[in-house]
């Protein structure tokens, strides 16, 4: 190649990359300056037909819906990771004065044992068949939501202090921070169950590029992980 035809197609890149840049819309965070819009009628699709039935609901203006969804708010959520595996780590059948069965399972989102999220389930001992579960993430840690002594202290995960600084904090959040938000004996002498992820063993919800949590591992081949296939709103969902 010459050096005319390396510079021409280098010119022809860069020009392709400011029209790219050029064309994303300025980000407002100002409700005042939000212009005059209607929003679209559920029951109507981008097509212009009336929604007058079941099987058009499902098979046309739903899947309408949910791409909106995906493209505008919350991003593509990934499939099941291969890889994907199991292993509990901890076990405790009379906890809670002996009312409930604790388990920490760890969850890895492939192969290796590298990446994965604990998940931390109470079960009612009182029980003769399957229970229903209240699932939530938690936002300080697993050990945050109540005072069990016996819960694994999670590895706290925020925005670095400083440029280059670790996201992993050596000092966390203390042993039931968070309890008054979580009611676990009441749930559990109601007859539920409970299962909580911290949400940083999935994404530590700070702007890193995408890089951070499990967001490389849904890269493929190596090419950079943007929205709106791989939002950050899209990550805590399918991880619980």
């Amino acid at each position: 190649m010459t050096a005319v035809k390396k510079y021409a197609l280098l010119s022809l890149c860069g020009l392709t990359l400011f029209c790219a840049r050029a064309q994303m819309p300025a980000t407002n965070y100002d409700e005042s300056q939000v212009p005059a819009y209607t929003l679209p009628d559920p029951l109507t699709t981008i097509a212009g037909k009336k929604v007058t039935d079941a099987e058009t609901w499902t098979s046309e203006r739903r899947p309408e819906l949910l791409s909106l969804f995906e493209s505008e708010v919350y991003g593509k959520a990934p499939g099941r990771p291969e890889g994907l595996h199991f292993e509990v780590l901890s076990e405790d059948r009379y906890t809670l004065g002996n009312m409930a069965t604790r388990r920490e399972i760890a969850v890895y989102f492939t192969e290796s044992d590298a990446h994965f999220m604990t998940i931390l389930l109470y079960i009612p001992n009182k029980r003769t068949d399957a229970v229903p579960v209240f699932l939530g993430l938690n936002f300080k840690g697993n050990h945050t939501i109540c005072d069990d002594p016996l819960i694994t202290e999670s590895v706290s995960r925020m925005k670095p202090r400083e440029e280059g600084g670790s996201e992993v904090r050596a000092k966390g959040f203390p042993r039931a921070a968070a309890a008054s938000r979580w009611p676990v004996e009441m749930l559990i002498a109601n007859g539920y169950g409970l299962a909580t992820i911290y949400r940083g063993d999935i994404d530590p919800d700070y702007d890193d590029g995408f890089q951070n949590g499990v967001h490389p591992l849904f890269t493929a081949r190596g090419r950079p992980n943007r929205p709106p296939m791989n939002g950050a709103r899209s990550r805590p969902g399918p991880g619980a």
